[in-house]
């Protein structure tokens, strides 16, 4: 990766969270991954990891590699999780990666499941991937 696009990544990362998905990688990024979420699309989701990320879920054991993380939606779905939505709260950009907290809204039945994140996203070969992915449930109404 040229050291162009190393600076590049770095300058718009230290974008404040407000901005649009059009001016922060971090928040394309996450756009994209709630699509595919939202499409139910396992695959898809599992191409935003990093070969050998890490996801964390609450009360769960980790969840390593894509294969898994994969499989760990595909559980999610089948239990009835859909309509994810998301709110990005800080982003902290370095030269090659990027830690981002947020909150979500998932619907489980007719369960609204809020919930917080913290993502860290590292660029892997020249992609922004997740390497490290925490989430906690804040409260189910």
């Amino acid at each position: 990766m040229s050291r162009v696009f190393t600076l590049a990544i770095a300058a718009l990362l230290a974008v404040t969270a407000a901005a649009s998905a059009q001016d922060n990688p971090v928040i394309a990024r996450m756009t994209a991954f709630a699509a595919a979420y939202n499409a139910q699309d396992t695959a898809a989701i599992a191409g935003f990891y990093a070969p050998e990320a890490t996801l964390l879920p609450p009360g769960q054991a980790s969840v390593l590699g894509r294969a898994s993380i994969a499989q760990h939606y595909a559980q999610a779905f089948a239990a009835g999780a859909r309509d994810l939505q998301f709110k990005v709260f800080d982003i902290r950009g370095f030269e090659t990666n990027a830690v981002e907290i947020g909150e979500t809204v998932v619907m489980l039945g007719e369960q609204r499941i809020v919930g917080r994140y913290m993502h860290l996203w590292e660029v892997v070969d020249g992609e922004l991937l997740l390497t490290r992915d925490m989430y906690h449930v804040l409260k189910v109404e």
